[in-house]
């Protein structure tokens, strides 16, 4: 019994023990009875006592329902709290201001486990303190800035600290961390961080501030680089740039290499740039920008680029130029179309080099290509194209500045009328030239892709046609690459006379037996059909069934005949060479092992045209 009662004594006094040592945690809450926005005001919050170094704060809509704004004390006065929560309601700002007159190192502490402090939507964390140096907010834990959160860094005081417990838990993708400095210079810590929005204003300096960051490992920015006007912002890295969604810069000055480091800037959506805005390198490493989305990007830059900046395009879906876009360096293409138009033209300095895979249609320029300062230059690759192709254009021995656009549209409908030398022009494209500074001459090299390309089965009868006052002339064929049919091209004469206005340049053949087919009316077989009646020296039959489609043809003679099936991209993707028998053939196509589709067959055989098939492959 007695030993019982002694237990139980114990027990009791034990939970008495843990009762008074475990620490009371307490959530605070600011009702702003006092009005005068002050912390150290008792009346300023819930029950009318100043929050302790235990407290949960929390700044919400649930006592005032407009914006507010807490203003810590000055002084070398610290407040420490457990952790503190900005929750404004929908449409709310609630800003709480560590002020400049405040000298404590650090003048605001927080120091619970887990998110030592949050800002949610339309909450603001300004530190403003006026200390010179050290860390004037300690942050324990995390700081976790949601989406239209925003702190801002308003003060000479470190902020490496600060950074280095970011969250990145989702939901921060769009929080803020905005520089405001009130110094004319300041080195900022980037090399490793990972922000939501990163903004760099100059407002506190009225309109001038440089900003200048280093290192040698990854910069990752969630969504948004805004850089403000009259900033400068100076980088010696090594490695990349990750901007999450826009490159914004309302002006100032971006330098992407101020030494000897080559960073590569990656851009997952649109570049922005104001007229006022540089962008630039003055070190002697080749930074790189890099368009690296995977919807379509837009390029809207009317400031500068200069110097040795090169451009990727690396895009999914490629971009867009809203406005007339300058390089100075070099322009790589990768992947994805650059659609530019005539108000919104693509344009390579004198100094500007292309690289493009002339064999690929992954990446070329989707409208007008603008290249200067030609001068006896050996070649230049004008990668143009239209839609989902590319064709390509090359000046060889070129002088001059020329404006150059693949037109994906039938050169017959702007006229049938051909010169000595030519008898068929191409119905599926042709180029526009403009040469607007003197004396411009250059050969003009053409490219053909498909077997309906113009240029005929004999490259050496293959010719490049110039539109003269409503007459497609011969502008000769001084040499030529490929296989007719498939890919290849064809060089014109030396061009020395160039027009006002833009001139066009098609492909063509000066034997008219040797031009490719003309395209009739498309047949379609599905099912259990025969479709196609025509006249021709050949006469294609599809004959199709669910599990075993075939393809024949009927001749009229024995005859040698080459066969081209293409995609609906106007890629080939099998050629055969054959002998027909006089009667019914059937074709060597393997149509089964053909991914469904849509496609076209063309038959080139020296007595004359057949009809060309359309047929779909459903699978």
């Amino acid at each position: 019994m007695l030993n019982t009662k002694l237990l139980l004594t114990l027990q009791l006094l034990l939970l008495f023990v843990l009762l008074v040592n475990v620490p009371s945690f307490a959530q605070l809450r600011w009702d702003g009875e006092a009005g005068d926005g002050r912390w150290m005001t008792p009346d300023n919050w819930s029950g009318n006592v100043l929050p302790a170094v235990t407290d949960d704060i929390i700044f919400d809509n649930s006592f005032l329902t407009g914006n507010y704004t807490i203003h810590l004390p000055g002084g070398d006065s610290m407040v420490h709290v457990r952790s503190v929560t900005i929750a404004p309601g929908a449409g709310r700002t609630i800003e709480l201001i560590l002020p400049a007159a405040n000298t404590a190192l650090p003048g605001f502490k927080v120091s619970g486990a887990a998110y030592g402090m949050v800002i949610g939507n339309g909450g603001i964390f300004k530190n403003a303190s006026g200390t010179g140096s050290g860390l004037p907010v300690e942050i324990a834990d995390s700081l976790k800035i949601s989406n239209g959160g925003r702190f801002i860094q308003n003060t000479e005081g470190s902020h490496a600290a600060i950074v280095a417990v970011l969250s990145r838990a989702p939901g921060t993708e769009e929080g803020t961390f905005e520089f405001d400095l009130p110094t004319a210079s300041s080195t900022i810590s980037l090399s490793g961080r990972t922000y939501g929005k990163l903004v760099l204003l100059s407002n506190a300096m009225n309109g001038t501030v440089t900003y200048t960051a280093s290192g040698t490992n990854t910069i990752t920015l969630k969504s948004d680089l805004y850089i403000g006007t009259g900033v400068t912002f100076s980088l010696n890295f090594s490695d990349t740039l990750f901007v999450g969604r826009d490159l914004i810069q309302q002006g100032g000055t971006l330098n992407l290499g101020n030494n000897n480091r080559s960073l590569v800037t990656v851009v997952n959506r649109h570049v922005v740039q104001s007229a006022t805005g540089v962008i630039t390198e003055t070190g002697t490493g080749l930074p790189e920008m890099v368009f690296g989305g995977n919807t379509l990007q837009q390029i809207d830059c009317k400031g500068t680029i200069k110097d040795n900046v090169a451009v990727k395009m690396n895009s999914t879906e490629g971009a867009t130029l809203t406005s007339p876009w300058s390089l100075p360096y070099k322009l790589h293409l990768v992947k994805g179309r650059i659609i530019t138009s005539g108000s919104n033209i693509l344009k390579l300095l004198s100094g500007c080099s292309i690289i493009a895979d002339s064999l690929s249609d992954d990446s070329f320029i989707d409208g007008p290509l603008r290249k200067e300062g030609l001068s006896a230059t050996d070649q230049f690759l004008f990668p143009v194209g239209k839609g989902n192709v590319m064709r390509w254009l090359t000046l060889k021995n070129v002088s001059g500045n020329f404006n150059v656009e693949y037109v994906g549209s039938n050169p017959q409908l702007i006229s049938n009328t051909y010169g000595a030398g030519i008898s068929y022009i191409s119905q599926t494209g042709y180029w526009s030239i403009l040469a607007d500074a003197g004396p411009a001459s250059a050969s003009v090299e053409l490219s053909f892709n498909g077997p309906n390309s113009g240029v005929g089965t004999n490259l050496a009868t293959a010719r490049v046609a110039r539109l003269d006052n409503g007459v497609w002339l011969n502008n000769g064929n001084t040499a030529f690459t490929g296989t007719a049919g498939s890919r290849g091209s064809v060089v014109s004469n030396n061009v020395v006379s160039w027009s006002a206005t833009p001139d066009q340049f098609a492909l063509g053949s000066s034997v008219p037996v040797e031009g490719p087919l003309a395209l009739v009316d498309d047949t379609t077989a599905r099912g259990n059909n025969v479709v196609n009646n025509y006249s021709g020296a050949l006469q294609l039959v599809a004959i199709t069934s669910a599990r075993y489609p075939v393809l024949t043809c009927r001749a009229f003679q024995k005859t040698q005949v080459r066969l081209c099936v293409v995609n609906n991209n106007g890629q080939v993707v099998k050629t055969v060479n054959t002998i027909l028998e006089r009667g019914v053939n059937r074709l060597p196509v393997e149509m089964p092992l053909l991914p469904a589709g849509v496609y076209g067959i063309y038959a080139f055989t020296p007595k004359g045209p057949s009809n060309v098939l359309r047929f779909i492959i459903i699978k």
